[in-house]
C-alpha cells in the first residue's frame, strides 16, 4: 500500500497538478418562456392527428410516435416551437464553441443544421426503450403535457454517462456512471448530444405524457 506522506518534498519544493476536465458531455435545460400560451394549442394539435395518423416505432414501447414532420405543419404554435428549439441549438453551439479543444482552432467550418421533431404521446404502462439517435449532433425533447411529481420515475427521461465500465472502479465520491435523470414538466426544454444512450420510464397514469423530440443534424456547406 502506497504511504502518501512518506518521502514527500518540502513545501518550497512542491509543483502545483495542473488538473482539467476532458471528454465533456454538455447538458442543456430550460424553462421556456409562454409556454403556458402554446402548450394547450400543442396538445390539441398533436392529440388531433393521432387520432388520424397511424404510430410509427422507434424506439417507443407502445404509445403514439408521429411521423418526423412536425415542423413543416403551419401555424403560430409550431413557429413557436421551431423558435425554441433554434434558441436551444444555439446555445448548445455557443457552449460547444467556449471548449478548449474548440475555441483553438483557427477555422470552424460553415454549414447549417437541418432539425427534424414529431410528437410523442404516452399512456399508462407506454415507456421508451434504451436507444440514441444516430447522425444527430443534438437531440433533445420539449415537454408539452405531464404529470409533475418530483418523488417518482414516472415518465422520467434517464440518461447514461457515456463513457463504459466507469462505474466498475472504487472513486471517492462515486462520480463516474451516474445517471442523468429529468423528470418532465410542462414547459421544459433538453437538450443533449445525439449520441448518448437514454430511455423513458413507464408512465403510470391515463393522463396523456406528451412530448415533442427533435434531432438538429449538421449539414456542412
Amino acid at each position: 500500500m502506497m504511504k502518501l506522506k512518506k518521502n514527500m518534498p518540502p513545501d518550497d519544493e512542491k509543483t502545483t497538478l495542473e488538473i482539467s476536465q476532458v471528454f465533456p458531455s454538455l447538458f442543456g435545460r430550460m424553462l421556456v418562456r409562454d409556454a403556458d400560451k402554446w402548450n394547450g394549442p400543442l396538445k390539441r394539435r398533436i392529440l388531433d392527428r393521432q387520432a388520424t395518423t397511424p404510430s410509427e416505432d422507434y424506439a417507443n414501447s407502445g404509445g403514439w410516435h408521429s411521423p418526423a414532420d412536425l415542423l413543416e405543419y403551419p401555424g403560430e404554435d409550431i413557429q413557436w416551437v421551431r423558435g425554441i428549439i433554434a434558441e436551444g441549438v444555439n446555445s448548445m453551439v455557443r457552449a460547444t464553441m467556449q471548449l478548449p479543444e474548440v475555441k483553438n482552432k483557427q477555422t470552424i467550418p460553415n454549414g447549417a443544421f437541418h432539425v427534424v421533431a414529431w410528437a410523442n404521446v404516452s399512456r399508462l404502462g407506454n415507456y421508451h426503450r434504451i436507444h440514441n439517435h444516430p447522425g444527430s449532433a443534438w437531440s433533445g425533447c420539449y415537454y408539452v403535457s405531464s404529470q409533475t411529481d418530483k418523488q417518482s420515475l414516472a415518465g422520467a427521461l434517464e440518461l447514461y454517462d457515456p463513457r463504459p465500465f466507469t462505474e466498475m472502479t472504487d472513486v471517492p465520491g462515486s462520480p463516474y456512471g451516474q445517471r442523468l435523470l429529468v423528470r418532465p414538466e410542462p414547459g421544459l426544454l433538453v437538450l443533449f448530444p445525439g449520441w448518448m444512450y437514454h430511455f423513458v420510464h413507464p408512465v403510470v397514469s391515463e393522463e396523456p405524457r406528451i412530448s415533442i423530440a427533435f434531432n438538429a443534424i449538421w449539414k456542412r456547406s
